[in-house]
């Protein structure tokens, strides 16, 4: 019967620490939603609760680190299952990388609703990365449900993305917000299917994976 080393236990923490990520992205952007009176989850973006004088920002910043070190716990526990699939280190290292802007956040994503928008054209960059690796990376059924899962990921995000004009102009935006939760609900879902499937996988010695659901492009 196989006993999970302590190497196991600890790539399986930092795997953990991917669905946990999602948990507290969802939860507290959520949470920080219920500080502001008046603030729709359809129609206000999920960004205009972290920008300076929203008085939901109290509460997110101390939560924006603990994200971005539970993103960066995640890539390495990804890289750790690798087993020799360069797409997996790639989808391991685009995580980290997610992770490690949280300066660039610092320094300017808080500045305008505009800034935070192009920064968070590179958060969906590592997304969309990220899952396309992992897709190359697995055979079987995770590969065209990764594939769809991009493909709502790239629509809804398109479509909130489309109301920047009218962010810039002062206009209303009826669904920019819905767009977007239902974008990140989507990405994380997937999270947390690729958590489950690299959380059962066994390492063996010889660096080779699970053949019936893993390849080593």
């Amino acid at each position: 019967m196989f006993s999970p080393t302590p190497g196991q236990w600890v790539r399986k923490a930092l795997l953990a620490c991917g669905a946990l990520a999602g948990l507290v992205y969802i939860g507290w952007n959520e949470l920080a939603a219920l500080q502001w009176q008046g603030y729709s989850p359809v129609s206000n973006a999920i960004s205009e609760l972290h920008l300076t004088g929203s008085p939901s920002k109290w509460l997110l910043d101390p939560w924006e680190i603990v994200y971005n070190a539970l993103l960066v716990a995640f890539g390495i526990g990804v890289w750790r299952s690798a087993q020799g699939s360069r797409a997996l280190r790639v989808a391991g290292g685009l995580q980290i990388l997610a992770g490690a802007t949280l300066p660039l956040w610092m320094l300017f994503g808080e500045a305008s609703l505009a800034a935070h928008v192009k920064l968070s054209v590179i958060g969906i960059s590592t997304m969309l990365g990220s899952m396309a690796s992992s897709a190359v990376a697995f055979r079987g059924w995770f590969r065209p449900y990764s594939l769809i899962s991009m493909a709502a990921v790239v629509t809804l995000f398109g479509l909130a993305l489309s109301y920047v004009p009218e962010v810039n102009a002062g206009h209303p935006t009826p669904f920019m917000g819905l767009d977007e939760r239902i974008a990140v609900g989507a990405y994380f879902l997937w999270l947390f299917v690729l958590v489950a499937l690299l959380w059962r996988r066994r390492a063996n010695t010889n660096g080779e994976g699970n053949a019936t659901a893993f390849s080593r492009p």
